[in-house]
This record gives C-alpha cells, structure tokens and sequence, in this order.
C-alpha cells in the first residue's frame, strides 16, 4: 500500500493548496521505493530514506503516515496532528492502534479504500484547522518495567 498511498497523498496537493495557500508538501518514500515513482506534481518535495525522520515528524504541521503504532505514537507524543490509514487486513493496525489512538483522542483514521485524493485532502485540510488535545502518553515504562522485574529478584 505504501506506494499507492504516497501517490494520492501527492495527488491531492493541487487541491490542499487551494485551502491552503503557500502550502508545502515533503513525501517521504522512505528506503524501498523510488522517489521517481510517486509521479508528483509541481510543488511537492519527494525525498527517499531520511535520518531522523521521527525529528521531521516532530516539527511537521501535519502528516499522514500507515497506521503502524510506533510512528502515529510518536506524533501522539509529539502533539502532531496526523491522518494514518491502516492496512485493511491487518489486526494490530485495524484493532489495537486505532483503539489506542481513539483512548488518547489522536489523529484521523480513513481507511485505504476511501483515500481517494479528494477524501484525504478534506482529511488533511480538516486536521491542518484542529488544534490537537490529546491525552498525555506515558515516558515512565522503563522505569515500571525496571520496578515489576526488581519485585521478582
């Protein structure tokens, strides 16, 4: 789905940038697919692999990414406002993560079939207005786990 995805991601910029002027658009395809590939248009940025991502992430105004729990938790982390679309057959990111999202009030779900262009640049528009309130996700788990592994010593 990555590829795919990236593709109406990129397609839908024309149609943000009427929203939103001034607009700028970084694709990241990441390690496996070629940048080429993506068939963007004018205006937008595609880039490969990119160190630190989870940095550009921090600092973006707003992302969309598959919905796999360790990027959308570190936008949760972050603050971020964020679209995801998670695989349509895959139970962790259909059951656990959007459960978890929804329990900490984080980003924006569209399922792959209904992300078309149009649908996720009404999606990434809307998200680019709200001012997220998410609930606080919790730093101490190396210490609780340090703590429950002393208990049986």
């Amino acid at each position: 789905m990555g590829a795919h995805l990236l593709r109406r991601v990129a397609a839908a910029h024309p149609q943000i940038r009427r929203a939103v002027p001034g607009l700028r658009m970084i694709v990241v395809t990441g390690p496996r697919t070629d940048p080429a590939a993506i068939g963007a248009p004018p205006g937008v940025e595609v880039r490969g692999f990119v160190p630190d991502l989870h940095r550009h992430l921090a600092a973006c105004d707003v992302a969309v990414v598959q919905g796999g729990l360790a990027t959308t938790m570190e936008l949760t982390a972050a603050g971020r406002p964020f679209v995801y679309v998670p695989l349509g057959n895959h139970f962790e990111q259909q059951i656990h993560v959007r459960h978890r999202l929804q329990r900490h009030r984080a980003g924006r779900c569209v399922r792959y079939p209904d992300a078309t262009p149009d649908r996720l640049a009404d999606a990434i528009t809307a998200e680019l207005a709200r001012t997220p309130d998410y609930l606080p996700v919790p730093t101490d788990g190396a210490r609780r786990a340090a703590e429950l592994i002393a208990e049986l010593l």
